[in-house]
């Protein structure tokens, strides 16, 4: 799967604006979310700028498949964190992550059935969806986990934080026996 590019966090040109601008406003303060964020913030970005020029089904529908799964590895990120942590909303919030999934495939079919169907729907669907949650659920997710696990530095990944859990690389192993 192709990553996302980055998100630009100035703008370089008085111009030019992202669709959605990332700012510290929207961190949820762990760092694998919130690069993750940025992640999902570029692709819709990326797909506001092809729709801005011109794009075709196809390139139009690229995209969407690859925001599509990275969505998918970005909820299950979400989940895992807050079944480790026991994050009391959980059931709530994996909901809300199929709705959004069931809604882009509603969105999908939408375009699959009438191609003059406006992407634009789409595109303001994704943002307002996103940053709402990130705004709301993600921010109360964010600040369970920095309190009720061990995933608290912001700068650790997940897999560092996941092996200083089940305390792997906790211990120094013993130095090789010489022959």
């Amino acid at each position: 799967m192709k990553e996302p590019t980055s998100v630009r966090t100035k703008d370089p040109s008085p111009t030019k604006k992202d669709f959605i601008e990332w700012s510290d406003t929207l961190s949820v303060g762990v760092q694998e979310i919130d690069d993750q964020h940025k992640g999902l913030a570029a692709m819709v970005n990326e797909m506001s700028e092809g729709i801005k020029g011109g794009w075709g089904k196809e390139a139009r529908d690229e995209v969407l498949t690859r925001l599509v799964e990275y969505t998918k590895v970005h909820f299950a990120t979400e989940e895992s964190l807050m079944s480790i942590s026991n994050y009391p909303a959980i059931n709530t919030h994996k909901k809300q992550h199929e709705q959004l999934i069931d809604m882009v495939g509603a969105h999908i079919k939408k375009y699959d059935e009438d191609p003059n169907a406006s992407n634009y729907d789409l595109l303001f669907f994704l943002k307002r969806w996103l940053v709402e949650h990130i705004m709301k659920d993600d921010k109360a997710m964010g600040e369970h986990l920095i309190k009720h696990s061990p995933m608290k530095k912001t700068g650790d990944s997940f897999f560092g934080r996941l092996k200083r859990l089940f305390g792997f690389g906790n211990k120094k192993m013993p130095a090789p026996a010489k022959a």
